[in-house]
């Protein structure tokens, strides 16, 4: 069995203002990206879309399309991976800033000893450092990215056999 789904392609460009994707209209020969200043209303979309990264987690963010007509298990779903992204993005933006204030740290410290070029050599030392501190932290987000990343698929689940359903029902009841 197939199915169409339709996806966003995420515009990154320089020195342009970030934008959301939508369908391209113009022919092949001609292909142009068309996109959105601003976030999409989830009620008019008929699809999900992918935003511009973040520039604090470096995650693009979703904003994922509902119907009125949403089952109990499509509601859970959605809101699931809501919650998921929302803390998703809240783990990699201290992560990320912890990260970059570490290596302030570490250069301003090269740097007060005389060492004013930082090789790529003394900066990997810096890394290695700063993976294997953080390691148990990384760990545990792994642990709990994996157990919300089952749930959710318990929920994809439950929500496609639902789906297969009600398809069947139609094709009885016709």
């Amino acid at each position: 069995m197939y199915f169409k789904y339709q996806t966003r392609i995420l515009l990154t460009q320089l020195k342009l203002p970030r934008c959301y994707a939508t369908k391209q209209t113009t022919p092949p020969k001609e292909r142009r990206p068309v996109g959105l200043a601003h976030p999409p209303d989830p009620k008019t979309v008929s699809c999900d879309y992918i935003g511009p990264p973040d520039p604090h987690s470096n995650l693009r963010p979703y904003v994922r399309h509902y119907d009125d007509n949403e089952t109990t298990f499509s509601k859970k779903l959605r809101l699931m991976r809501i919650e998921v992204e929302a803390w998703n993005a809240s783990f990699w933006s201290r992560h990320n800033k912890r990260f970059y204030e570490e290596k302030e740290d570490f250069i301003r410290l090269h740097k007060e000893a005389g060492n004013d070029d930082i090789s790529a050599d003394r900066m990997s030392v810096f890394y290695k450092t700063f993976l294997d501190k953080n390691r148990r932290i990384h760990l545990m987000y792994n642990l709990s990215w994996y157990m919300k990343n089952f749930d959710m698929l318990t929920l994809a689940f439950m929500v496609h056999v639902q789906n297969l359903l009600e398809r069947a029902k139609k094709r009885t009841g016709d």
